[in-house]
């Protein structure tokens, strides 16, 4: 199952990811909109989803094309975009299309895939035909930033199977939210952790609708990335450790690539 459809296998998902407060507090939107605003765009963002990093680009002055394979994450992007200023709204293109193999017609100064997108793609092959797909929109000289986790592997060889709650809160409507996270199964070979997102959604003493997004989660060590993104066209500037900008370090919790398009 492609990302695109893991996400779409829940009723309501893109609401749903937006009231996961966890989302709304990371710190990378802060880090993307400064990576945009350095260039001046336009800004091609792989794993769009429902605006996050998108719509605070565009509000920035930046135009930005959002890609997304989840027709559910977009529909609530559209909707947000709707609320919008009309000179934001001008500044944003969304399509629906799968990472591994789009072609837009246009180039861009910068590519991001924010929020571990590149985690979803399982396989080199297909690794390496997205890598292909954002090296043939990006301008010769031209940026990709993307961050994947840095791999504790003392926390990948805990015992993750039973669920553990991440979130509740409570909707608009007055229905509940409650998620859980487990990881059932790790295959070493091929560095993967199968993963499931648990939603239990319902109104208040009533039993909650439950819906199971499951998931391949790939997890990459640094020469990996870079051995990928030269593969592809891309040499590899800088790997930070997270989106304060320090330096990669063994217990960090992220690697942070930025990359430059070459020119031959």
């Amino acid at each position: 199952m492609t990302a695109g459809g893991a996400y779409d296998v829940v009723p309501e998902v893109g609401a749903l990811y937006d009231a996961v407060p966890a989302y709304g507090a990371r710190r990378d939107v802060a880090f993307y909109v400064e990576e945009a605003t350095r260039g001046g765009g336009p800004v091609l963002e792989l794993g769009c989803g429902t605006g996050r990093i998108t719509l605070p680009i565009a509000r920035a002055g930046v135009a930005v094309a959002g890609l997304d394979a989840s027709e559910g994450m977009l529909a609530r992007c559209r909707t947000k975009l709707d609320a919008e200023p009309g000179a934001v709204r001008e500044r944003v293109t969304l399509h629906r299309a799968d990472a591994r193999d789009f072609s837009l017609g246009t180039t861009f100064a910068l590519a991001i895939a924010p929020f571990r997108i590149l985690q979803h793609l399982v396989g080199v092959d297909d690794q390496l035909r997205c890598l292909a797909s954002v090296a043939r929109h990006v301008v010769p000289g031209g940026r990709l930033v993307l961050d994947v986790f840095n791999p504790s592997f003392a926390a990948l060889t805990r015992d993750r199977a039973a669920e553990q709650e991440d979130t509740t809160v409570t909707l608009p409507d007055g229905r509940v939210l409650r998620r859980t996270v487990r990881i059932p199964r790790v295959r070493w070979t091929e560095q993967v952790s199968e993963t499931e997102l648990i939603y239990y959604v319902g109104a208040p003493g009533d039993p909650p609708r439950r819906v199971v997004q499951a998931f391949d989660m790939r997890w990459y060590v640094r020469a990996e990335l870079v051995h990928l993104l030269a593969r592809t066209g891309f040499a590899v500037r800088e790997i930070l450790g997270d989106f304060d900008r320090s330096p990669l370090t063994d217990g960090a919790p992220e690697m942070i690539v930025r990359a430059e398009r070459l020119t031959t």
